[in-house]
């Protein structure tokens, strides 16, 4: 499991790529609320969904902007760890960047409103990440000794336990969240675009007014990232040393 982690930690990120023929086949059957209960349903659904995904990018923006330099990164080519990070959100569980991804994951899934979807997606979560987890955790207790294996056996991998929470020692970095998290953000709401448009084609041959808003806002979240990524390649403005 060590050495498969250490793998598919090189392509982490890649995870919602394997469901996207799952999700060509699920979202024919969408929209199971609104033939039921009507637009409101779905609605409220589409919110609780949306909602679900802006907690898991919270969850992230909360590790990211109060990290010391050199934690939490997002190097692919190999594990990286400059210090032991053990306060903040990592005082409550081990792997809180992961919990924010399975926010994120879970609400986009939950759109297309298909359960089995909602359950592969999940498993796969688990076992894509379970051999990820082994392989980061075999590294930091071969790298931080006593002071990782201390801390990891009170604290728990996904779940949080709000009791043993520690303020972080470094001040909250916005620049950080912005140099870091913007794609996060794009890739969410474009997502979320284009998953609403598709149902709405595949069921009812046509789109409706929410398209609008949901483009609109794709639209906005990749200028976004196009500006803080010229940002960041043109000026020091949003340097994070990390």
């Amino acid at each position: 499991m060590e050495r498969n982690g250490r793998w598919l930690f090189r392509y982490r990120n890649h995870l919602p790529l394997v469901l996207v023929p799952l999700m060509a086949i699920a979202i024919r059957h969408s929209e199971g609320l609104e033939r039921r209960f009507g637009g409101r349903a779905e609605g409220t659904w589409e919110v609780l969904c949306v909602a679900t995904m802006l907690v898991g990018l919270a969850v992230r923006c909360l590790v990211v902007g109060y990290c010391p330099p050199g934690t939490s990164g997002r190097n692919s080519r190999a594990q990286r760890a400059v210090s032991l990070n053990t306060r903040g959100m990592y005082s409550v569980l081990r792997h809180p960047l992961y919990l924010g991804n399975l926010l994120m994951l879970v609400g986009a899934i939950s759109m297309i409103e298909v359960w089995w979807l909602l359950l592969v997606a999940v498993l796969g979560f688990h076992l894509y990440y379970e051999r990820i987890i082994v392989a980061e955790e075999a590294f930091l207790a071969n790298r931080f000794g006593e002071r990782y294996l201390a801390w990891a056996t009170v604290t728990p991998t996904y779940l949080p336990a709000p009791s043993r929470w520690k303020p972080p020692r470094s001040a909250f970095s916005t620049k950080r969240v912005l140099a870091k998290e913007t794609a996060t953000f794009a890739q969410l709401v474009v997502t979320v675009a284009v998953i609403d448009f598709a149902c709405d084609w595949a069921v009812w041959g046509h789109t409706e007014s929410g398209e609008v808003i949901f483009a609109a806002a794709a639209v906005c979240s990749l200028l976004l990232y196009a500006v803080v990524r010229a940002v960041r390649k043109n000026t020091r403005w949003l340097s994070t040393h990390a």
